[in-house]
């Protein structure tokens, strides 16, 4: 029989006693007898580590665990019958040097494993103290029952045995209540001599805030979370060994079904970090991606998802069709790729290039729309911004558009272009783009080249930021990093301060910048006629209306009228073509010769 745990370092002597355990048995009107306590009490007081043993209902011996307060493994107990039943197994364990008082882990493993019982031993001076038990409700589910203080040569065990039946009975009868979809997450950061400081607070805080908005608008109910300050990041678990096994235990307290890394993980990480915890382990990029599964509607943003999905798990293929099956799937492995994970590589890699061809051809169709807008003269301003900034909200309020626009992370995926007309009936096109965040994946980036070429091609950016969020200025910082990486960070811009209308003195905002800045509410529409008359100053030039009369011997000019100004009709006699378009008095200079009249 095996000892499972920490056995490393234990005399033969000591693990031919612990194996001598199995061959003890346990009568089915008992749940422990007073030899089965004394041996595990002696080795636990002899050893100073916890011993874990589990038993069936047929009083056998079937696992042996050893470890200590921080270590023990309270294991998955293999056989277990439904999810609609109790598993069937006793785990008695032992206290050594504390009471027999049940802990918050106890309690726990108890839930997790769904185990009849769990009684815990407390030792004093190496002998058995007072036993205390615990056992599943038989009135609620998910609720827990502790009996005690018992002792090691208790005899009569008829009302706790009767008590585990109709828990067990209850809990068949109600199993609707435990389909609970929503995943419970641990969050895990880092902060290293790196990390920089914003307005006297550590960014690795800052992200973290993030990141639990993040988990809670992927579904998941966030549970605790902890962040290690390290010299550097390990290369094997990230974080250290000995916050692993800290991050186990909590993972077990808290009932966890995952792990959250605020910063990109390896593969290897991955693997090492799942196969330590036995639970799903996620990290930024990955949460992100799940969110943007979620979120896509158009064809291209559900093509764009699978793309960055796809090149974030090409790496990460091994091992994990059997951690899928093994964790059960949820925040992390949905969307279109989904199905597509436990396939081989090749058949991946194929995927990978079909995506990048549609994309490509979809990039070919944007091309052309922004031909016949440059030929109509008609400026494009990208609004562009740190995600739930508020971009679709000013969208709607400019344009009289309805555009999805909601309080949460990326409610917008998808580019959607919208006309707006300002004074003197210049028509300008606003463009909404996907929202910009702390350590944005690279994949996405790439990924969303085609949706993001639309800032590239823009005339004009509006960079809209939540002025009520304390640390707003950072994110004005991280967008100018991004749109520098994408290679739009020259263009011409105006940054707007939005949702001014939560300040009760918009005069706090106030911070140095050379770009010009205007406050506005998109939710008010405070400042939005300033805003209009900025972009109309900036993009539409004075125009006339001109009648022109072009040979046809001198064809260039007409297509030159295309280019450069907004050709309105074109008519044809024997001898020219008469067109009527507007041009700046520039333009018209140009032409002057052609120029029948000006209205």
């Amino acid at each position: 029989m095996n000892i499972n745990g920490s056995t490393e370092g234990l005399k033969s002597s000591v693990i031919e006693a612990l194996e001598s355990i199995y061959d003890l048995e346990v009568p089915q009107d008992k749940l422990w007898t007073k030899e089965l306590i004394k041996t595990i009490t002696k080795i636990s007081g002899d050893i100073n580590k916890e011993i874990a043993v589990y038993i069936d209902r047929k009083g056998r011996i079937i696992d042996v665990i050893i470890g200590d307060f921080r270590t023990v493994d309270l294991t998955e107990v293999e056989g277990r019958r439904s999810k609609t039943r109790l598993s069937g197994v006793r785990c008695i364990h032992t206290h050594p040097g504390a009471s027999g008082m049940l802990s918050a882990a106890d309690i726990s493993s108890l839930k997790l494993l769904r185990l009849d019982m769990i009684a815990a031993v407390g030792l004093k001076e190496q002998m058995p103290e007072y036993i205390y038990v615990a056992v599943p409700s038989q009135a609620e589910v998910g609720d827990v029952e502790i009996f005690g203080p018992y002792t090691a040569d208790k005899e009569d065990f008829g009302v706790l045995i009767e008590y585990i039946n109709e828990a067990d009975e209850f809990l068949k009868e109600h199993t609707e209540n435990l389909k609970n979809t929503d995943e419970r997450a641990i969050l895990v950061g880092i902060k290293t001599q790196e990390t920089r400081n914003i307005q006297g607070v550590s960014e690795a805080e800052i992200s973290m805030i993030e990141l639990k908005e993040l988990a809670q608008t992927a579904g998941a109910v966030v549970v605790s979370s902890i962040i290690q300050n390290r010299e550097g990041r390990d290369s094997a678990f990230f974080i250290g060994k000995g916050k692993v096994e800290e991050l186990k235990l909590l993972v077990q307290t808290t009932e966890a079904d995952m792990v959250i890394f605020d910063e990109e993980i390896s593969p290897s990480q991955q693997r090492n970090l799942e196969e330590a915890l036995g639970i799903k382990v996620l990290d930024r990029t990955g949460l992100i991606l799940d969110i943007f599964a979620q979120r896509a509607r158009s064809k291209e943003g559900k093509l764009q998802v699978e793309l960055a999905q796809l090149e974030y798990n090409l790496p990460r293929l091994q091992g994990l069709g059997s951690v899928l099956s093994r964790l059960g799937g949820g925040i992390g492995t949905r969307g279109p790729g989904e199905t597509k994970l436990e396939t081989d590589r090749r058949h991946i890699r194929r995927r990978i290039s079909y995506l990048k061809a549609q994309l490509k051809e979809i990039k070919k169709q944007r091309g052309i729309l922004r031909v016949e807008r440059k030929r109509n003269r008609v400026p494009v301003v990208s609004l562009v911004g740190y995600t739930n900034s508020g971009k679709s909200t000013l969208l709607n309020a400019l344009c009289g558009s309805n555009v999805y626009a909601e309080n949460q992370l990326f409610a917008t995926l998808d580019t959607t272009t919208r006309k707006l007309v300002l004074d003197d009936n210049n028509t300008i096109l606003v463009t909404d783009t996907v929202g910009f965040i702390r350590k944005l994946p690279h994949q996405l980036l790439d990924a969303f080249k085609s949706t993001l070429e639309e800032v590239l091609y823009a005339d004009f950016l509006v960079i809209v930021a939540d002025s009520s969020d304390p640390y707003f200025e950072d994110h004005i910082r991280i967008v100018d990093n991004i749109l520098d990486e994408l290679g739009a960070g020259q263009k011409p811009s105006v940054i707007a301060l939005n949702k001014i209308d939560r300040l009760d003195d918009p005069e706090s905002v106030r911070f140095n910048t050379e770009r010009p800045v205007i406050e506005i509410s998109a939710k008010t529409g405070f400042g939005l006629d300033k805003l209009k008359k900025y972009l109309n100053q900036q993009l539409c030039e004075v125009r006339s209306k001109y009648k022109l009369s072009i040979p046809f011997s001198d064809g260039w000019v007409l297509s030159w009228l295309y280019e450069n100004g907004k050709v309105i009709s074109v008519e044809y006699d024997e001898n020219a073509s008469i067109a009527e378009a507007e041009l700046t008095s520039e333009a018209a200079r140009r032409v002057e010769k052609y120029i029948i009249n000006k209205s």
